[in-house]
């Protein structure tokens, strides 16, 4: 009987052991735990750059605050789900410009417009048009149990001249998930990690976030990790109001070191995460003194590893 029972517990801690392993602890920390201060973002504009023997990439994030009764006017109807709800009175608006310069190919410009809650990062809606290479206008509706697509494309290279109001490809998609059960108590976009590391770069010296982000068509499990603090050569101009001064010298930079994984969807193959066109090996460097990115990096498809450094920050007033 003795011998039984003492099986059984050793049974019961091989089981306990493996399965401590697999699991980690912050990979259920739902979204609502974010202590994010949007009084912590100490910028409203960044320009970033990045260029090594393949491409060049230009980025300009530039986020600002918006009457939530405007968005009305700007959010897609979904026909499906419970959209999501502005908080009020103020909801936040981010918009990011990139131009890729590939070496080899044609020029590429990205425009996002992504329109969230401040407090907790949630997404209302985004809007992503692509001009140079594989073009497309794409508008999103975040629901409680999916986001709603509304796609544009041209249907051929005479249309790819024209604004999108006269592209005539035209597709609509409806990308389900199920938060209760995937463990996500909201959902964010992957631009808006930005947003995060610096409204909560007091946390993140301390801990890991792991969140339910929607990338193009399907969530992924983002995990940002405090890698520790690494040195980072900067030289970027820094204006506030009508003066601008450059700063230059050795930041000593929290490294964030984002991991991810696709979660359960009814596509046939997980799609590629992606943040700021890096899709692996993603890192952001931001000055824990007052949250400000210094520094992405990553690698980009077809371009290998690149990094985006500061250029250029607006302080708030």
């Amino acid at each position: 009987m003795i011998f039984i029972k003492n099986k059984f517990s050793i049974i019961l801690l091989v089981i306990l052991l493996y399965y401590g392993t697999l699991i980690d602890p912050t990979w259920a920390q739902p979204l609502s735990h974010l202590k994010l201060d949007a009084n912590q973002v100490a910028w409203t504009r960044l320009s970033f750059h990045a260029k090594n023997f393949l491409v060049e990439v230009s980025t300009d994030v530039q986020l600002a605050s918006m009457p939530a009764t405007d968005l009305d006017d700007v959010l897609l109807k979904s026909p499906k789900g419970k959209p999501i709800l502005p908080e009020k009175p103020k909801a936040a608006q981010m918009t990011i410009n990139t131009i890729i310069d590939p070496v080899f190919r044609s020029e590429v410009s990205i425009h996002n417009q992504i329109w969230f809650n401040p407090a907790d990062a949630a997404t209302l809606g985004r809007i992503r048009l692509r001009r140079g290479d594989d073009d497309f206008k794409k508008t999103y509706r975040f629901t409680k149990q999916g986001v709603f697509r509304h796609r544009v494309e041209p249907k051929n290279k005479k249309e790819a001249s024209f604004e999108p109001e006269k592209w005539s490809d035209i597709n609509d998609s409806f990308y389900p998930y199920d938060l209760d059960r995937l463990g996500c108590s909201g959902v964010t976009e992957s631009s808006l990690l930005i947003y995060i590391v610096s409204a909560a770069a007091a946390s993140m010296q301390e801990d890991a976030l792991s969140l339910c982000v929607f990338g193009k068509r399907q969530l992924h499990r983002v995990t940002l990790r405090n890698a520790g603090v690494f040195p980072i050569n900067a030289s970027f101009i820094e204006k506030r109001q009508q003066a601008e001064t450059h700063k230059e010298g050795l930041v000593k930079a929290l490294k964030i070191r984002l991991t991810s994984e696709p979660m359960e969807s009814d596509l046939n193959e997980a799609e590629n995460f992606s943040f700021l066109g890096f899709h692996k090996d993603i890192s952001i460097y931001v000055d824990p003194s007052n949250g400000l990115p210094v520094q992405a990096s990553g690698s980009i498809p077809t371009a290998g590893k690149a990094t985006l450094k500061l250029k250029k920050v607006w302080l708030k007033n």
